[in-house]
């Protein structure tokens, strides 16, 4: 069966020795893999660097039910990300996001409001006036909603300490090591009621601190998310004030 649909890339691999296989987050399939052969032939149509991280593509793909692997007919470039392009701090925050994504979506079941907040966060990076340096956090922790695993915001001065297991803000330490302290969990309770003017409020070494909890939280509710690698990479682009 021949479909269309728009896709975000989130991963491509060489395969065989002209061919590719590439996955990518579609708004009608959720979750997709697929063979694009010939591609890393000499005069081929479908140019290589449409699959780069979070491309946003239309896809002309061949779907076949109980398969992995779908082959793909056409892709072209649904929208170009032109700030992001020329920006190095901006593109380290999509990098970070295409990672994130990577690891942890799972599964091919659709998800339209999915797609549309990742397609918008692109959005949003790409604006002339972002600020990048406030994404990762901003991110991350609107997608754990998406996810399942997003905190209940029941912060107050009984409840200041957030269990990262549970997730969810308790009135003592738990009894394993899992959880912020004061002030983070009190940023964070911002974070999840006033995300922008939170973490705007917030310097730059609270913020690395914060996302390296963050993905600590991504792991507990993960359990096959393994070791980011990107986010070490934005504590040092992200470190000029101008960010």
């Amino acid at each position: 069966m021949l479909v269309s649909t728009r896709g975000i890339v989130l991963y491509q691999a060489d395969y065989s020795e002209t061919s590719l296989i590439t996955k990518i987050y579609t708004e009608q399939f959720g979750l997709q893999s697929y063979i694009v052969k010939g591609v890393r032939r000499k005069g081929s149509p479908i140019k290589r660097n449409l699959f780069g991280p979070l491309s946003l593509v239309d896809i002309v793909a061949y779907k076949k039910e109980n398969t992995g692997l779908h082959l793909m007919k056409d892709v072209s470039c649904q929208r170009q990300l032109n700030q992001i392009a020329g920006d190095i701090a901006r593109s380290s925050v999509m990098v970070f996001m295409n990672e994130l994504l990577y690891r942890s979506i799972a599964g091919e079941m659709p998800d339209k409001r999915l797609y549309t907040f990742i397609y918008d966060s692109l959005m949003e990076l790409d604006e002339p006036d972002c600020r990048p340096a406030l994404m990762p956090l901003l991110f991350a922790w609107k997608l754990t909603s998406f996810l399942g695993f997003g905190p209940h915001n029941n912060y107050t001065t009984d409840t200041p300490v957030f269990d990262m297991q549970e997730g969810d803000f308790c009135s003592a330490v738990p009894a394993h090591p899992y959880y912020l302290m004061p002030p983070a969990s009190a940023l964070l309770s911002g974070i999840l009621a006033d995300p922008v003017n939170t973490v705007a409020g917030i310097d730059f070494s609270t913020r690395a601190l914060l996302l390296d909890r963050t993905m600590d939280y991504y792991r507990l509710h993960l359990p096959s998310f393994g070791e980011m690698k990107s986010h070490h990479v934005l504590n040092t682009v992200l470190r000029d004030p101008a960010c």
